[in-house]
């Protein structure tokens, strides 16, 4: 009996005990990662749904000006106060790019840290992440459009590994730290696309932007998909914010 006893309080003392404390320890570092990256990722969000709902509301004039040419535009500063003014059109459309690509980054930064936490599907944090997949869906997936002339209709992806690669190419080392990239490099970062055609990733997010047909563009249903996730996403996130900033949105 005293034998058994001692292999007993061994196996509680060398598995059960460091089992429970290693996953305490999991469970505060998923909290402390969750809180580190919870105002990022809700800014961006907020961000990035302003603009998705211009291309609702206004989707004939901001289709207008989301060209290629308007983002190679050289205007160095706006000529009149009015929307056809071909630097705040180019303004426009970088910011948005900027918007998307920001918050991509700022998930991909997120995700990184999460990745070696076995936990973090049974946490809290698994409704968010269940909502930034619809996220993705939203502009990844293909078979969304069930129209029976689903054919005749215009359409650009994201697939989910582009995206993750605009994340990844968002991602800058700042002194101790990786941040997001700021808007000021990445102005440069498109000053310099136009000559090069480099970095690569940023095709599939100028592509998502600019050609837009006046009818049947299926990115107008995706844009009702990806409002409505990222409204789920702000609310998720701080629900106080969300009742406070968006949800008359």
């Amino acid at each position: 009996m005293t034998t058994c006893g001692t292999l007993l309080g061994l196996f509680l003392k060398d598995f059960l005990f460091v089992f429970y404390f290693d996953k305490l320890k999991e469970k505060k570092t998923l909290a402390k990662v969750s809180k580190k990256y919870k105002d990022p990722i809700l800014l961006s969000s907020a961000e990035l749904l302003r603009r998705i709902i211009d291309y609702i509301d206004n989707y004939e004039m901001m289709s207008k000006y989301s060209t290629i040419n308007v983002l190679f535009d050289k205007s160095e500063k706006m000529t009149s106060n009015y929307a056809n003014d071909l630097y705040f059109q180019k303004y426009k459309l970088t910011s948005t790019l900027y918007r998307f690509c920001s918050f991509f980054g700022w998930l991909e930064l997120y995700r990184q840290e999460i990745t070696f936490l076995d936990s973090h599907s049974k946490s809290k944090s698994s409704e968010a992440l269940n909502i930034i997949s619809r996220i993705r869906e939203a502009i990844a997936d293909g078979q969304l459009n069930d129209n029976d002339d689903w054919e005749n209709w215009h359409d650009t992806l994201i697939f989910r590994e582009e995206l993750r690669s605009i994340g990844e190419g968002m991602i800058e080392n700042s002194k101790d730290q990786r941040i997001v990239l700021g808007y000021g490099k990445f102005q440069s970062m498109i000053k310099n696309y136009e000559v090069t055609k480099e970095p690569l990733w940023l095709n599939p997010a100028i592509y998502f932007f600019t050609d837009f047909k006046k009818d049947k563009d299926f990115r107008t249903k995706r844009f009702l998909l990806l409002k409505q996730a990222l409204l789920d996403l702000i609310k998720c996130l701080d629900k106080n914010y969300y009742l406070k900033h968006v949800k008359h949105k």
